[in-house]
């Protein structure tokens, strides 16, 4: 039997299994959340300088927990289970501590977790995890 690779993507909510996920547009800023520091210097026009990610490619991992931290940044955030389109462009390590590929779009398998909230504790055990600083 071979294994395949299983993809999340944390984002956006109200996504249904067939949808397309694709880039931000440079003026969305419902992805914005009051609190965090990432969010905060977007707004600002001044992104952190680990704050390296394409803008024309939608980012997927192979660690659930790490799209966890995505998906509670985005407001009223989602989690789900995606087949990557494009070629796949590795970020892990250099970029992201989690294993991690930019891609053209990604497309909706399942929902996992329609709502994904963390609590203070997850948040901060996710953070020493992936060493972020950002959830």
């Amino acid at each position: 039997m071979v294994k395949t690779e299983r993809y999340w993507h944390g984002g956006v909510p109200g996504l249904k299994p067939g949808d397309l996920i694709t880039p931000r547009q440079p003026d969305d800023k419902q992805h914005l959340v009051d609190g965090c520091r990432t969010c905060e210097a977007r707004r600002g026009g001044k992104p952190l300088a680990r704050d390296d990610n394409d803008p024309s490619l939608v980012y997927v991992t192979t660690e659930r927990d790490y799209a966890r931290i995505y998906a509670a940044g985005y407001p009223r955030g989602a989690l789900y289970v995606v087949e990557p389109l494009g070629e796949l462009t590795d970020r892990t390590g250099k970029h992201d501590p989690a294993p991690s590929w930019g891609c053209a779009a990604a497309r909706v398998l399942s929902v996992y977790d329609r709502l994904v909230v963390l609590s203070d504790k997850q948040a901060r055990s996710l953070d020493r995890r992936y060493r972020i600083g950002a959830v």
